[in-house]
């Protein structure tokens, strides 16, 4: 069973709530830029955990098939339209856009309520030893299960 603790996928999008605490804020109160990408990564591992039962088995396979692989951040576009606060509660909304041959593209917001407050663009390369390679089939097939058909 999955904790609510890793949020939840409706209508193919990833929703997980997070608190603003004290430790997460500048020195005006509002949440330091930086912490933005904490929260994002927290969004999109929890993603990728709830995409499926199988997804250790899936992992399992992928190593498999290319040893030593590894997920990493290639680029993020971000802009930042509004700030939180400390008590406030976040949901951090993430969804696939792209899936190529070494890379994913995944779009998150920070929402507060019904104003977004962060709007992400991230790609996230499959590399080994330091070089890109092709995603796995298996894995390919996985990230793609929640693509809006075109």
């Amino acid at each position: 069973m999955t904790s609510s603790l890793d949020g939840e996928i409706r209508d193919g999008r990833h929703h997980m709530q997070v608190r603003v605490y004290y430790e997460d804020t500048d020195f005006s109160g509002i949440v330091y830029h930086a912490n933005y990408l904490r929260f994002m990564e927290r969004g999109r591992t929890n993603h990728l955990r709830l995409m499926g039962a199988a997804q250790h088995a899936l992992f399992e396979q992928a190593q498999e098939e290319t040893p030593g692989f590894a997920f990493v951040v290639r680029s993020m576009q971000l802009d930042f339209l509004r700030p939180a606060r400390m008590d406030d509660v976040l949901d951090v909304v993430t969804w696939p856009v792209a899936v190529k041959g070494a890379s994913i593209t995944l779009a998150q917001e920070v929402r507060r309520g019904e104003d977004i407050l962060i709007k992400a663009e991230v790609r996230v390369a499959f590399i080994r030893e330091g070089r890109a390679q092709p995603i796995p089939k298996s894995l390919r097939l996985l990230m793609k299960a929640d693509l809006a058909p075109e």
